[in-house]
């Protein structure tokens, strides 16, 4: 809705998440829509954050663990989610290269200078998803790939948070259970965060969040 909270930055997962096959499934050089193809909720997310003056002030970002990384570097400049737009110019930061993504998130941190509870991340395996909401980042689980209807979960759930004062946003959402698989409302979420006040502040303090 008009005026509410916005992330500061989106971080996006590619295999699985973005696009679909992963490209470790690929035997050759993939093409764009031929052997590797956006989701539909893909290309919606992308095209609003390209497109609509609300997003104005939000970086994208993608972080990738694919080991692929001149494919998906390629991929990613072939992609028009806009006009006259692609993936890789609409995304001011890259981290994609094998290993953890607490690697990841601290360079984007440190490069963009937007803190971790300033951010949401979409991505399709727990094992991700587990170890950057520890950082304070709120994660969006997508096992599914990105759809429409996770894309709004997200932005509407990071809304009603910081609407109800959370400072600490570390958790993992699900469309069908709520916060890791445990609830299923956002403003429940909100107000767990909030009892979170003083380890939030702790965080802050020490540049985690």
């Amino acid at each position: 809705p008009p005026g509410a909270a916005r992330p500061k930055m989106v971080v996006f997962d590619l295999d699985n998440t973005m696009w679909t096959p992963e490209l470790y499934q690929i035997k050759r050089s993939p093409k764009a829509d031929r052997d590797i193809w956006l989701f539909p909720g893909t290309k919606a997310a992308l095209h609003e954050l390209a497109t609509l003056p609300e997003w104005k002030g939000t970086a994208v970002a993608f972080a990738s663990r694919t080991n692929k990384v001149a494919w998906a570097e390629e991929l990613i400049t072939k992609f028009e989610v806009a006009e006259g737009v692609t993936m890789a110019s609409l995304a001011k930061f890259k981290e994609i290269y094998p290993g953890s993504k607490r690697k990841h998130f601290e360079n984007l941190k440190r490069d963009s200078g937007v803190a971790f509870s300033e951010m949401i991340f979409f991505d399709d395996a727990t094992m991700n998803t587990r170890e950057i909401e520890k950082m304070g980042v709120l994660c969006v689980f997508c096992p599914k790939g990105l759809s429409t209807a996770v894309w709004a979960h997200g932005v509407s759930s990071y809304a009603a948070l910081k609407a109800e004062g959370a400072a600490w946003m570390g958790q993992t959402l699900s469309l069908a259970g709520g916060s890791s698989g445990r609830g299923t409302a956002s403003t429940q979420l909100g107000k767990r965060a909030l009892a979170r006040g003083s380890t939030a502040a702790s965080a802050s303090q020490t540049g985690q969040t």
